[in-house]
Parts: C-alpha cells; sequence; structure tokens
C-alpha cells in the first residue's frame, strides 16, 4: 500500500451503498502488552496480537453505532477476518 493511500470504511448499509469513510483508527482487544528491560538498561514494550477482536473507526461515522444502538459487528473484526488491504497495513506498520 503506497503511503497516504486510504482503506475504505467496510461498512454497508441496508440499501446496500458502502460508506464513503475510510477507516481511521483500529482498537485491539485483550492484546498481551508487556514492558521488559533490555540488556542496555532500556525499556523497551512488545504488543501482541490480540486474544479478542479488532474495532474498526471509520472517518465519518466512528463505530457506526447509532443513538441507543451498540457498535455495528459490521466494524468488529478477528485478525483472519480483517479486510486484506487492512491487515497488510497493519502488518507493514509493526516493521
Amino acid at each position: 500500500m503506497s503511503k497516504g493511500s486510504r482503506i475504505p470504511c467496510p461498512f454497508v448499509y441496508a440499501n446496500g451503498r458502502q460508506c464513503n469513510g475510510h477507516v481511521e483508527r483500529v482498537e485491539a482487544y485483550k492484546a498481551d502488552v508487556v514492558w521488559f528491560q533490555q540488556p542496555d538498561g532500556t525499556w523497551a514494550v512488545q504488543i501482541g496480537f490480540p486474544r479478542s477482536h479488532y474495532h474498526v473507526f471509520c472517518s465519518e461515522k466512528g463505530n457506526h453505532a447509532g443513538w441507543k444502538r451498540p457498535d455495528s459487528d459490521q466494524m468488529k473484526f478477528y485478525l483472519d477476518t480483517l479486510p486484506d488491504e487492512l491487515r497488510k497495513a497493519m502488518s507493514d506498520a509493526e516493521k
């Protein structure tokens, strides 16, 4: 993925229309976070893959929840169900 390219929001409205927004944030739930001291004495953090799921947030509608309506299930993913383009961008960011 080229730098600056935007990943389309995965939300599809009931009438079949694709959301015009793009993914602006991803939150990982139940991820293992470990701080450790390195041999040189400095501290580092290691973040593991979440044991649960990811929530994707849209530039236009956040989590696509409405008034008194919970987060949309269309915005919740497990690692193996993330859109390919988003999974690749997340993997590239770890490098």
